[in-house]
């Protein structure tokens, strides 16, 4: 698979400094609350209960979300970011006596559905091995893991890290390297086939209405084949456009399984609720009606027995050997 040779890292990097003081408040918008809320049953049932890693590193850790989700089950975290803000906010809540492991326990009232789901997390706490130590914190660059060779036991990649990084290839390369051999790794990515992909090009054809901001010969590039390939796209974000890598559930797998990373199960999310334009959803207060709409689609979303597109891909991979 090709990658750009464009670096917009640095671009990322300082967005999400902009961010960083704000970047908790994530949790208010319906559609990053559906999208943690489910990565983080996911990891439970899928990484902390049947492996219980102890060593785990958390690539692009942002503020620590998913590697305080971890050390709350015993393990030991070690978190890096590009974004020197990031890493900041992440320290300072780590350094913080008392401090609740999970931090979404208590969701915002017009979410108040996805509470249940952290209910049952939290019982699964009360039988889990006591809290590691508080996770910890470096800059660091995703390309140039500074760690050695079989290192961790586990690596969690959300977030849409790799997506946002135009050699994703060595970051997988780099992944692979640090992993134990038996070790696993849950990666979170964007996906190319999706609702957004749709509504991107009815946004195109009307004018911009829906937000997407993306122009017409652009969005149907996204429909062109190879229809198995990644496609890049520029994403307007903040105050910048970064490049954005949308994969394919295909692509992902046989570049894992490339690096000697057997998949052992993929989820996708964002698939039913993205009947529902994604930028709607990236709004704090929403119309009552939209936002029951949006808790049947996620209830069904979470239970049909389908592998729908969906924005996000989700892949469990195990490193063989």
């Amino acid at each position: 698979m090709g990658e750009s040779a464009e670096p917009p890292v640095d671009e990322a990097a300082a967005s999400f400094d902009r961010m960083a003081a704000d970047y908790d408040t994530i949790w208010e918008f319906p559609w990053y609350a559906w999208l943690f809320t489910r990565l983080h049953v996911l990891i439970l049932h899928n990484v902390i209960q049947p492996y219980a890693p102890r060593s785990i590193l958390d690539v692009g850790c942002g503020t620590g979300i998913q590697s305080f989700f971890h050390a709350a089950f015993g393990a030991h975290v070690q978190g890096i970011d590009i974004s020197p803000s990031m890493i900041r906010v992440a320290r300072t809540k780590a350094a913080m006596p008392h401090a609740d492991p999970i931090t979404p326990m208590t969701m915002p009232g017009p979410l108040a559905f996805l509470r249940s789901y952290y209910h049952r997390i939290r019982e699964h706490l009360h039988g889990a091995d006591p809290p590691g130590v508080s996770p910890t914190f470096q800059i660091a660059d995703a390309r140039h893991l500074p760690f050695r060779d079989h290192t961790f036991d586990h690596v969690n990649c959300c977030g849409s890290v790799l997506s946002l990084v135009p050699e994703y290839g060595t970051v997988l390369t780099e992944i692979a390297r640090v992993l134990k051999p038996g070790g696993t790794l849950f990666l979170e990515a964007e996906g190319r086939w999706n609702g957004d992909l749709f509504w991107t090009l009815a946004d195109a054809l009307s004018g911009g209405h829906l937000g997407y901001r993306m122009p017409w010969r652009r969005a149907i590039a996204l429909v062109a084949p190879p229809l198995t390939a990644p496609v890049t796209i520029d994403y307007p974000f903040e105050d910048n456009c970064l490049k954005l890598t949308l994969f394919t559930r295909q692509s992902l797998q046989r570049y894992l399984q490339g690096l000697g990373l057997r998949t052992l199960k993929t989820w996708t999310i964002h698939s039913l609720t993205n009947l529902i334009p994604s930028p709607l959803l990236h709004r704090r207060n929403l119309p009552v009606a939209v936002l029951q709409l949006f808790r049947v689609l996620a209830y069904a979303e979470e239970r049909i027995p389908l592998a729908l597109p969906g924005c996000s891909l989700v892949f469990l991979a195990r490193k063989e050997g």
